[in-house]
């Protein structure tokens, strides 16, 4: 990751003027949306203050992570932090200079910022009792981490239509809501063998829809063949002009769930070509 910390590090003063654009005028609303959730930061209403979220892997932290953020909170004075159901961290009522300093700190003690709001693969969901959780199949957390990492490396590379959500779930009780995903596996035992339900094209919101299952179990190997195949289909097949249609469950609408799948295939079959 140390390639993309150079990048990453690079960016920061550049947002920064941005930000101050903003608030001096320069940059309506949107044309600041448009590049600050690209940085997880969002701004308050009014303008002056700002949310700035902390990519924490599927839920994965450490004592020194969680002490930074204590950090964070005191140095600039809040009451409160945010947990979000995608297992990240808000901090809200930030100055953009306060942003940019808890950006680039937090990528100091490696907690990345990079992609967890905007038009990118967000923080990849997972069980919270992965691995101790009772009568889960297999413990997810591996795979989750894997496909998070993934992302995070391409992360300045994506041009989606616009946000992606994956998650995992370690059981048939499907904690994670894998079903209400752009993307979602479920973690399931045939005998003693290891393997995934796939469910595509769910989400909440506007217009929500459960996901369909994809009509093969696959090996826990294979995840990032079809994590790949996923985000390959959104650039191809979803909808750039009108961001209400930019989801999967729109593509799944307008193709019908059977040429989904078959287009899902053949997407997942180039990958591993």
């Amino acid at each position: 990751m140390d390639s993309l910390k150079e990048v990453l590090y690079g960016e920061i003063e550049e947002f920064r003027e941005k930000g101050h654009k903003f608030i001096n005028g320069e940059l309506n609303l949107m044309q600041f949306k448009h590049v600050s959730g690209g940085f997880g930061v969002y701004s308050h209403k009014g303008g002056k203050e700002f949310m700035i979220r902390l990519r924490i892997p599927s839920g994965i932290t450490n004592v020194n992570e969680m002490y930074k953020v204590h950090e964070f909170a005191n140095k600039y004075g809040l009451d409160k932090i945010h947990l979000t159901t995608r297992q990240a961290i808000q901090l809200h009522g930030l100055s953009i200079d306060e942003v940019c300093d808890v950006m680039k700190e937090a990528l100091d003690n490696n907690i990345y910022t990079r992609g967890a709001g905007g038009d990118y693969p967000r923080n990849v969901a997972m069980a919270p009792l992965s691995g101790v959780e009772k009568d889960e199949a297999f413990d997810v957390t591996p795979y989750a981490v894997a496909v998070g990492n993934y992302f995070l490396e391409r992360i300045t590379t994506y041009k989606l239509p616009r946000k992606l959500k994956v998650s995992f779930s370690s059981g048939k009780e499907d904690a994670a809501h894998c079903t209400v995903q752009d993307l979602g596996f479920v973690a399931v035992k045939e005998g003693d063998k290891e393997l995934f339900e796939v469910y595509l094209g769910g989400g909440l919101g506007q217009n929500p829809k459960k996901a369909v299952k994809y009509g093969e179990l696959i090996e826990p190997k294979e995840v990032l063949y079809y994590v790949e195949a996923m985000v390959r289909m959104f650039m191809a097949e979803g909808d750039y002009e009108n961001r209400n249609k930019a989801r999967i469950r729109y593509i799944l609408e307008r193709m019908g769930e059977e040429n989904f799948l078959k287009c899902y295939k053949k997407h997942v079959e180039e990958v591993k070509n």
